[in-house]
């Protein structure tokens, strides 16, 4: 199946297209081995939620085609484009003198910050400056730390109802999904602005997503499911629904080297995060707002 001109990819990485890698779509989690994670005194296959899509591995480069079919135009805003780029050089140097990127767990990325006081409000003072100019002349607010580890092929997971001192095997990882069901449908999905997300790791992670708005998603299954099925949609299901029906709509993966970002409206879209092949613990810094440029 060809991927349909909707969610637009505004690329500045150094590595441009090679940065980007598609495959031919989804399967039910059971279809795959997730590989084993091996780190630090843990050893475990990570396990998924009942319900869980998963991505093909057939990735390849992108044709012409559909490279053009992500460019993005004039209309490109804070809910149909996903930016991809690098942090100046300034910040980038403020936090490798952290060295968040030695941190071997979660505690130690927290030490690092609160141990140089200066110069993490030195990087602080420096990424809201950067954030500024994208921001929309809208506000924006810092949301987390994301800690995962290394080597897990989809690292999105529920956290809130695990008990105090859980263990990585403990979780399950949702799968391909979409955020933020709680407060919005999928008719206002788009309205809930976007997230930027940096690696402050030492190795690559990878974004995955599908380039299609909810609504759009919504639309695709009302022309394929009888009507009794369809009135079942909603905000919460609908990944289950859509990767049942269309387990060949492709999934464009991006590599985020250390230091580099990504801008997507993650409420608005079909994704997941990725460590696979990853060696070392993976820490990024997320900020929630209304970015574009």
């Amino acid at each position: 199946m060809k991927i349909k001109r909707h969610i637009m990819v505004h690329n500045s990485l150094p590595d441009g297209a090679n940065a980007l890698t598609i495959n031919s779509g989804t399967v039910f989690h059971t279809h795959h081995q997730p590989p084993v994670v091996k780190y630090l005194d843990e050893e475990f296959v990570p396990e998924y939620v009942a319900h869980a899509y998963v991505n093909k591995r057939d990735w390849r480069k992108l044709t012409a085609e559909e490279l053009t079919c992500l460019t993005p135009d004039e209309t490109r805003n804070d809910h149909n484009t996903i930016y991809l780029g690098e942090i100046p050089n300034e910040l980038k140097a403020c936090f490798k003198e952290l060295e968040l990127d030695e941190s071997a767990d979660r505690k130690e990325v927290y030490v690092r910050f609160q141990s140089n006081p200066e110069l993490t409000q030195k990087a602080t003072q420096l990424l809201h400056e950067f954030l500024v100019p994208y921001a929309n002349d809208k506000k924006f607010n810092f949301h987390c730390i994301g800690i995962n580890f290394p080597n897990i092929e989809l690292v999105a997971c529920n956290t809130t109802m695990l008990p105090e001192g859980y263990k990585q095997a403990d979780k399950k990882c949702l799968g391909i999904h979409n955020d933020g069901t709680q407060l919005m449908t999928i008719e206002t999905a788009h309205e809930f602005g976007n997230r930027i997300s940096i690696n402050l790791g030492k190795d690559s992670r990878y974004f995955l997503f599908v380039n299609l708005p909810l609504k759009v998603a919504r639309k695709m299954l009302e022309e394929k499911l009888s009507t009794d099925e369809f009135i079942q949609v909603n905000i919460s299901n609908i990944p289950e629904y859509f990767f049942k029906h269309f387990p060949d709509y492709p999934v464009i993966r991006v590599e985020q080297k250390p230091y580099q970002y990504y801008i997507a409206a993650t409420d608005n879209c079909f994704h997941d995060g990725s460590t696979l092949g990853g060696k070392h613990l993976d820490v990024c810094i997320v900020y929630f707002g209304n970015f574009q440029y």
